[in-house]
């Protein structure tokens, strides 16, 4: 972790922005995996997409940088939000045609890539509130 601190802030998101699209575009071809070696590589995927935000958190509460510690706090929460939403969405879809049910899944693939990369929702959707709790605190 005091690896990745050390990196200038513009690195780590662009590090984060990778990770998320590696996340997405393997959450679209991998969406339900049954194996446990693939299954295991995608969890992982999906668990080091976190790394470079903790970075950011973590070198902006060194520097006592408020404006990044509160940058990754709002996509915390814009994504846990917009996750619940989509998921809520998506259950109450069924029924209302199979197009729908595909936009809001596409939809969701895209806002809440780790999650869906992962194949196991709660491991990133717990990540992300740890993050969101680690951006609140006195330093």
């Amino acid at each position: 972790m005091k690896t990745l601190a050390k990196f200038d802030y513009k690195v780590l998101y662009l590090m984060w922005a990778v990770i998320f699209a590696l996340t997405a575009v393997l959450g679209f071809l991998f969406p339900n995996v049954t194996e446990t070696a693939p299954r295991l590589l995608l969890q992982l995927v999906s668990v080091l997409f976190f790394l470079p935000p903790w970075s950011i958190v973590v070198k902006a509460r060194a520097e006592a940088n408020k404006k990044h510690v509160r940058i990754v706090r709002y996509l915390s929460i814009s994504s846990i939000v917009l996750t619940v939403v989509l998921l809520c969405a998506n259950l109450l879809s069924a029924g209302l045609g199979e197009a729908l049910g595909n936009a809001l899944n596409a939809a969701l693939i895209i806002i809440s890539a780790p999650l869906v990369c992962s194949n196991l929702y709660v491991l990133p959707l717990f990540l992300w509130g740890a993050l969101l709790m680690g951006t609140f605190g006195k330093k």
